[in-house]
């Protein structure tokens, strides 16, 4: 099949699978696309097995004004053939918090820009590219192909958002210093730390992360 003819076919599985009621729940909730067909994640992951590793789809189907093509291309896409334009141009498109989780969740974690996007999102005023940044490093920490020394940063930043962490980037976040901390025992220790800096902020949300870390790091580490 020419790509013409793949992205048709996706389409036409699209629609077969489309649900009204999830999308008008979506766009409640503020999860806004141009065009949502309310297909659920598992069955966009079903319709993208058959198109596995083909780049050329995946850009396509990005450049789609509808959900479902661009999950299925960042669940398709070859990570080595990803390129800092193409982050780029598929970043300025996070309009919500659900494409920024499929795209760096997907893709961005496992391609070679994933710690200079990471730390430079990170570094953003812009509450959805910190999210992108803290989901790609949460993702890339395990990563012992990396220096644990490059994650030292994070901690950092993290610290000193603790007065402007937002609901946005709550979770991001917490499964960020989630995964520094179990990188080794040396980072769990400065993640315990950083922890123990949030809950003295007076943001709830901060309070709450630091708190949640904690618990769960806290006694290991007595």
């Amino acid at each position: 099949m020419t790509t013409l003819e793949k992205i048709l076919e996706i389409k036409n599985q699209i629609r077969l699978r489309m649900s009204g009621e999830v999308a008008d729940n979506m766009r409640r909730e503020g999860i806004i696309y141009k065009v949502n067909y309310g297909v659920s994640v598992p069955d966009i992951q079903q319709i993208a097995k058959a198109f596995k590793g083909d780049h050329d789809l995946a850009i396509e189907l990005f450049r789609e004004d509808i959900r479902e093509c661009k999950i299925i291309a960042t669940m398709i896409d070859n990570p080595e053939e990803v390129t800092g334009e193409q982050i780029d141009d598929w970043s300025s498109e996070f309009d919500n918090p659900e494409i920024v989780e499929q795209v760096c969740g997907n893709l961005i974690w496992k391609s070679e820009y994933a710690l200079s996007r990471s730390i430079e999102w990170c570094l953003s005023n812009d509450e959805l590219l910190q999210k992108a940044g803290f989901i790609t490093i949460a993702r890339k920490a395990p990563d012992t192909e990396i220096k644990e020394t490059l994650l030292d940063p994070y901690l950092g930043i993290i610290e000193n958002l603790a007065d402007s962490i937002t609901g946005i980037s709550q979770n991001a976040i917490a499964f960020a210093l989630r995964a520094i901390a179990r990188r080794s025992p040396r980072l769990e220790q400065l993640s315990l730390q950083t922890a123990q800096q949030l809950t003295e902020s007076t943001n709830e949300i901060a309070a709450w992360i630091g708190n949640e870390i904690i618990f769960e790091f806290g006694e290991s580490s007595n």
